[in-house]
């Protein structure tokens, strides 16, 4: 008779590390580890505060400068601030900086637009060319005081992240650019000239075929998809094209005006399309042609003398 045995637990028994540390002091551990990281959030949370109130008030510089030509010191900063920012962080600092009565876009000195008159949206680009009509919000006209610095804080929204920056690794890399960069003299320059040299200039310096490798692949695919080679054996470089005249077996016969043949085809020439003579109507039909050809064929063997 076998012995009775104590059956064997599956649990696992719970580890700790060899230093003696016990139970509680890994709860602890795990404790204060989401405690540093509720603390860094909250940190985050009033750099973003502190930044939006540093915005508030911006631009710093006075003229010459303005949204169009930043001073390089502002922008820099501005660009500093906003890097924990997510969009809804900014769309915050937009409304804060229009209850002040200042421009949505934190690098333009004026105040922004407000439009009196009543209902809730209006029309834009009626004066202009059709392609610029559109119907806007009222209250999104008021947020800025032209269309240029409403494209300017589109602009750098659209570069912010979604993400929290507490879930961010390295935010404090993020680099964002302006629609209208500080300028240097250089830059000044260009802006004096017309808009027609302007693009003339930038034309002239865009590289649409890339560089010699990029243009040789390139031109490479083109051909293999003017070909029609798309199969694994193009892939590998299997495939030979070569191109052959037709060999002809027959003797070459000039063409012959024939009397006969050629009136045997005029009678349906009118109807042949691409070398082919259709036929119409159904089989039934045609048989019913052929049987009244048949009858009529008969009854020409009839005397017709007699007729004028």
């Amino acid at each position: 008779m076998a012995s009775a045995t104590t059956p064997k637990s599956i649990l696992k028994k719970p580890s700790y590390p060899a230093t003696g540390s016990s139970k509680a002091d890994r709860d602890r551990e795990v404790a204060l580890y989401h405690a540093n990281l509720i603390q860094q959030r909250k940190d985050i949370e009033l750099k973003i505060l502190l930044s939006t109130e540093t915005l508030i008030d911006y631009p710093l510089a006075a003229a010459p400068y303005d949204a169009s030509n930043p001073s390089p010191a502002d922008a820099r900063s501005f660009k500093d601030l906003l890097r924990p920012f997510q969009p809804s962080d900014y769309d915050a600092l937009i409304v804060e900086r229009n209850i002040n009565e200042h421009c949505g876009y934190a690098l333009c000195p004026k105040p922004r637009v407000k439009d009196g008159g009543g209902g809730k949206y209006r029309i834009v680009g009626k004066y202009g060319k059709a392609k610029d009509f559109r119907v806007v919000d009222k209250e999104e006209l008021e947020k800025w005081c032209s269309e240029a610095c409403a494209k300017r804080a589109l602009y750098v929204r659209v570069q912010l992240s979604e993400t929290p920056a507490w879930e961010r690794e390295g935010f404090n890399s993020v680099n964002i650019d302006l629609l209208d960069e500080p300028k240097s003299e250089e830059g000044k320059s260009k802006e004096r000239q017309s808009e027609e040299d302007q693009v003339v200039e930038a034309l002239g310096e865009l590289n649409l075929r890339g560089t010699e490798d990029q243009v040789k692949k390139q031109d490479a695919a083109d051909l293999a998809l003017e070909r029609g080679d798309r199969g694994y054996a193009t892939k590998n470089g299997l495939v030979d094209v070569k191109i052959h005249d037709k060999e002809v077996t027959e003797p070459v016969q000039a063409p012959s005006l024939d009397t006969d043949d050629l009136s045997s085809r005029l009678g349906t020439m009118h109807l042949t399309l691409e070398g082919h003579t259709p036929s119409f109507g159904s089989r039934k039909q045609r048989r019913h042609h052929e049987e009244l050809g048949d009858i009529e064929g008969e009854n020409s063997d009839e005397d017709t003398d007699w007729k004028l």
